[in-house]
C-alpha cells in the first residue's frame, strides 16, 4: 500500500536526531535503515531513505549563524581564530566523512609526502 504523499519527509523529519546519532556512531545506512524498517518505525522505500538521509547530513553539516549562536548563546568564533586555537593544518577539513583517526592518520601522510620530495637534477 503506497504511503500518502509527504510521509516519508515526516518520517525522516521525526527521526532526524536518532538518525544522525547513529550515523556519528559509524552505523551504516543500511544498518539504520534496515532497523527502522523492521521495527515499521519507516515505510519509505530504501532509496528514498537513502536520499532524505543524504539531504539531512548536508543540512546538518551547514552551520547557520543564527541557529548556532541562539541555541549556544554565544556568538560564534572567526574562522581564523578556530584554525589558529586549535593548532590543527587547514587540511584536517579536506574530507569531512572521514573519522578522526582517519582524517589524522590522512594529515600525518600528506604532511610526510611533502618532506619526501626530490628534486631531479
Amino acid at each position: 500500500m503506497p504511503a500518502e504523499w509527504g510521509q516519508a519527509k515526516i518520517e525522516i523529519l521525526a527521526l532526524r536526531d536518532e538518525i544522525l546519532g547513529k550515523l556519528e556512531q559509524g552505523i551504516l545506512i543500511r544498518t539504520i535503515y534496515e532497523e527502522l524498517s523492521a521495527s515499521g518505525r519507516i515505510t519509505m522505500s530504501r532509496r528514498s531513505f537513502y536520499d532524505r538521509v543524504k539531504r539531512l547530513r548536508t543540512e546538518a553539516s551547514k552551520p547557520t549563524r543564527n541557529t548556532s549562536a541562539q541555541s549556544t548563546g554565544h556568538t560564534s568564533k572567526p574562522i581564523q581564530n578556530y584554525l589558529t586555537e586549535n593548532s590543527k593544518p587547514a587540511t584536517s577539513n579536506l574530507l569531512p566523512s572521514l573519522k578522526a583517526e582517519e582524517q589524522e592518520e590522512l594529515d600525518r601522510l600528506w604532511e610526510g609526502s611533502s618532506d619526501n620530495t626530490e628534486e631531479t637534477p
